[in-house]
């Protein structure tokens, strides 16, 4: 069994599933008004996953949505045809589910979907995993999400309960896939206590319960309640956007930049530290080399309790987010 220590560089699902601390981010773009928003850019993906292989990631992680699968799967692929890497030797994550974008996002709106408006749920969920397989080439993954508890706008349905009733037919489909094979652990992403509570609820059996909840949580954006709740669950928390997309200038945050100081290391490398310490997994991305080696340096030093307060303090009041508040979603 892996160990479940802060600092372990793997952690271990409660199906027994091994998943790295530490894992790729493969979803490219700007979300955070660097420059004018421009929704997903998955060319600049080719680069970039390319150099994350070269720098020793075996752990990435990607979405329908993202538009990256099928170069990702293309560069795996190479790796494969060489013989310098195995299928074994990588955990592959996807997500299925995204909620149709609003008409301004360059997203296509063959890769999101609003659950009110599809004729059969599960069945949409398994096509959507068939194009996800075969543009990764790949014939499983090792953990599939459900990206989104349900639609960022109104539901159609007359039915009150329709957004409960859809997250429960689109998991019941994911335990299938999980159960052919075709993913060796499943979770979500974005869920709430509530969202989580209902789920459990509707879909009881202890072997289906997710393994992962990936969330937008950086030092800036924390739900110690909603943490709390997965930890006594036994559901991992992932934390995407770790270093908050570049926004709000967090990493030259003053108290970062002590801590920083004081052990050697980037302010980046001690967000990261301090996810990992925190129990969390975390999905670092960047295009450049030399971040990506620093992005892995991070287990040969430790954060003091004084620090790790310092910095749970950064995100004490109210959650700044780069992506919609999931609270809001029903």
């Amino acid at each position: 069994m892996t160990d479940n220590a802060p600092s372990a560089q793997e952690v271990t699902l409660h199906n027994g599933v091994v998943m790295p601390t530490i894992a790729f981010g493969c979803a490219f773009g700007d979300w955070v008004g660097a420059t004018e928003f421009q929704g997903f850019l998955p060319e600049q993906a080719w680069r970039a996953v390319s150099l994350a292989l070269d720098n020793g990631y075996r752990a990435f992680d990607g979405a329908r949505a993202y538009g990256t699968e099928r170069i990702v799967g293309t560069l795996l692929g190479q790796r494969f045809a060489s013989g310098e890497l195995t299928r074994e030797e990588l955990f592959i994550t996807t997500k299925l589910a995204h909620p149709a974008a609003p008409p301004h996002i360059n997203i296509s709106h063959r890769r999101t979907w609003d659950a009110d408006k599809v004729d059969d749920i599960a069945q949409k969920v398994r096509d959507d995993m068939v194009d996800t397989l075969d543009d990764l080439g790949l014939g499983y993954v090792d953990l599939l999400l459900m990206h989104w508890p349900g639609g960022f706008g109104e539901h159609t349905s007359s039915d009150p309960d329709f957004p409960r009733k859809a997250r429960a037919a689109i998991w019941r489909a994911f335990c299938g896939l999980a159960d052919k094979g075709a993913a060796r652990a499943i979770g979500v992403s974005n869920f709430t206590i509530a969202h989580l509570r209902q789920l459990m609820e509707d879909v009881p059996e202890p072997e289906y319960r997710p393994t992962v909840n990936q969330l937008e949580m950086h030092p800036y954006c924390r739900d110690p309640e909603l943490e709390s709740f997965c930890r006594d669950q036994g559901i991992v928390v992932t934390a995407y956007a770790p270093f908050a997309s570049g926004a709000f200038g967090m990493l030259r945050d003053p108290v970062l930049a002590t801590i920083a100081e004081r052990h050697g290391k980037t302010p980046g490398q001690v967000v990261l530290r301090w996810h990992v310490q925190s129990g969390r997994t975390a999905l670092p991305k960047t295009t450049k080399a030399v971040r990506m080696v620093e992005n892995r340096d991070i287990y040969d030093f430790t954060l003091n309790n004084d620090e790790m307060q310092a910095i749970d303090a950064l995100g004490d009041g109210q959650a700044r987010r780069t992506c919609p508040d999931p609270s809001t979603v029903a």
